[in-house]
């Protein structure tokens, strides 16, 4: 999951850092160690983050698609 990606979506959402971490369950500043790189989210947060963004954890993590 390429923080790039992940960061891209949740623009293409039009949603805040605040708005994604607040829905699936986390404080903003552990959201944006995954946008920046710092932190890589295990599986159940891949598919937190992917549905929150209206998108699938596939298409989060395979940029190919």
């Amino acid at each position: 999951m390429s923080n790039h990606t992940i960061k891209a979506a949740r623009e293409q959402s039009g949603k805040t850092q605040a708005q994604v971490a607040k829905e699936i369950g986390i404080a903003k500043a552990a959201y944006q160690r995954y946008e920046c790189g710092k932190v890589i989210p295990n599986a159940i947060m891949g598919v937190k983050i992917a549905k929150a963004l209206g998108t699938t954890s596939e298409k989060l993590w395979y940029t190919d698609l």
